[in-house]
């Protein structure tokens, strides 16, 4: 692909330019110098960890033709174009979208953003649209999907260059709708500006990413931010159960609709039955049944039927297929062994989606079922949610199980006594410790009788385990399998 600098240049807000070559041929974007190719454009954001302007030399020496910086540099490099910004994320933003030729106004782009649900839903609303024969791209934590051809990403939000280079690729394909996860972090960093939605869904919101946030109130504000950056010819869908609803809604533009289960919505849903194999549902005055379990999942489902409606889509193409939605990947999976031990392997990694879990199989959980959990809490992050964690876990289950999650920098046995950290009138036996992932997997397994259920918490899709940078291969699902074999359970 190729543009003139001109053309990728073109609303994007320029304090200065150095080097005033705006004729020169643009063949790419990066922000990592790393990656930089002849005629690309380096954007030297400014990171947390480090600085891009500190890489614009090399960047230069790759081949770059274009540098986008707030500073100017100290050394100018004849027949280099130096573009200054107040803000380098809002201007990758604007030549993003100008290089891919603005992918969002040639398709129906809907963003969904909440603590929990933001996978599920995007995920269903893939599944749905492709059932229902409707061309489409999903961006999200599982990685970017156009049609059904799958390719990798690192962020639950990617960068923007990705998501408008992806987003051109599926126009070509004949998409016609894109559903993305848009996380906090991502919204902040604003690594969905210049994006124009077609609609905003949220889930939810609950403690989490504190670490990053510092408060409730920043972490809610950066949620209320997406949603106030809807245009007027938007929608904003709204989890009218949700405490923090009426706070998401102050002072948006978008036209506002709600779904919910136990409050007066615009979108409803009855749960007639709900057990281990599925929920009777009746939505519209339609029954349906889906192999969906669990209330959280009601909620996603709902929020996807919501969208198709929202969208035009015919309300009885999507009863027909809306019931044939399958299970997603690491949440709420299941498994029964050979004897009858029934493995769950869920990402919940912060306490309300744990809570879901458990309101879930109290539900369906039957007397005689004893529930085992094997839970860790991830390094060098949110601290504050470890102890509720661990209590959580202790007061629901037979057995508690604590053992690593993704470790990263941080010392095993700090994350367990953080986990540990609380007071509870329930006096059972103690935790068991593991700092083996493996390990406490097995001691879960060789614990277990018939009919018990085992529920492996806070990885769920995820087939690493990260360990002082280093991503070892690791899957909650195989593993618990290849030892169910290897105990002939």
């Amino acid at each position: 692909m190729k543009k003139f600098l001109k053309d990728v240049l073109k609303k994007v807000h320029v304090l200065k330019m150095i080097g005033k070559n705006t004729s020169k041929f643009i063949e790419g974007i990066s922000i990592d110098s790393k990656i930089v190719q002849s005629n690309m454009i380096f954007v030297a954001k400014k990171g947390k960890i480090t600085d891009g302007h500190k890489f614009i030399v090399d960047a230069i020496q790759k081949g770059a033709n274009t540098i986008i910086c707030e500073n100017s540099p100290f050394f100018i490099h004849q027949h280099i174009t130096y573009v200054l910004v107040k803000d380098c994320m809002e201007a990758l933003g604007i030549i993003s979208s100008n290089f891919y030729d603005h992918p969002t106004k040639k398709i129906k782009l809907i963003g969904i953003t909440g603590t929990n649900g933001k996978t599920s839903v995007a995920t269903i609303l893939h599944q749905l649209f492709s059932k229902m024969g409707e061309k489409n791209i999903l961006i999200s934590t599982m990685g970017i999907k156009i049609l059904s051809r799958k390719y990798p990403t690192t962020h639950t939000t990617p960068n923007i260059i990705e998501i408008n280079k992806y987003l051109n690729i599926s126009i070509q394909k004949g998409c016609k709708y894109a559903f993305m996860e848009v996380s906090s972090h991502g919204i902040y960093q604003k690594r969905i500006a210049g994006l124009l939605f077609e609609g905003g869904i949220f889930t939810n919101i609950t403690h989490d990413h504190l670490d990053y946030h510092k408060s409730f109130d920043h972490y809610l504000y950066t949620k209320k931010f997406f949603f106030e950056n809807l245009s007027k010819k938007a929608f904003a869908l709204i989890n009218l159960d949700d405490e923090n609803s009426h706070k998401i809604i102050k002072k948006i533009l978008a036209k506002t609709y709600f779904y919910g289960i136990k409050k007066n919505a615009n979108f409803k849903i009855k749960i007639l039955k709900e057990n281990m194999n599925g929920n009777q549902l009746l939505i519209n005055g339609h029954k349906i049944f889906t192999h969906l379990i669990g209330r959280f999942n009601i909620y996603n489902l709902l929020a996807s039927y919501a969208t198709a409606i929202l969208l035009g889509i015919n309300k009885n193409d999507i009863l027909k297929k809306i019931k044939d939605i399958k299970p997603i990947k690491g949440r709420f999976e299941q498994f029964i062994s050979r004897s009858g031990i029934q493995i769950i392997i869920d990402y919940a990694h912060n306490p309300d989606g744990l809570k879901s879990i458990f309101n879930t199989l109290k539900i369906i959980k039957k007397n005689d079922e004893k529930l085992i959990c094997v839970i860790g809490c991830g390094g060098n992050r949110d601290v504050k949610k470890r102890s509720l964690m661990g209590k959580i876990v202790y007061e629901t289950c037979d057995i508690s199980i604590f053992t690593s999650d993704n470790p990263r920098y941080e010392n095993l046995n700090k994350i367990f006594n953080d986990m540990k950290n609380f007071k509870s009138y329930i006096k059972k036996k103690s935790i068991l410790t593991f700092v083996n992932r493996k390990k406490a997997i097995q001691t879960a397994i060789q614990i277990a009788k018939k009919k018990d259920i085992i529920l492996i918490a806070g990885k769920g899709h995820e087939t690493f385990q990260e360990i002082k940078g280093i991503r070892y291969s690791f899957n909650d699902m195989k593993i618990a399998k290849n030892l169910l074999k290897t105990y002939n359970k």
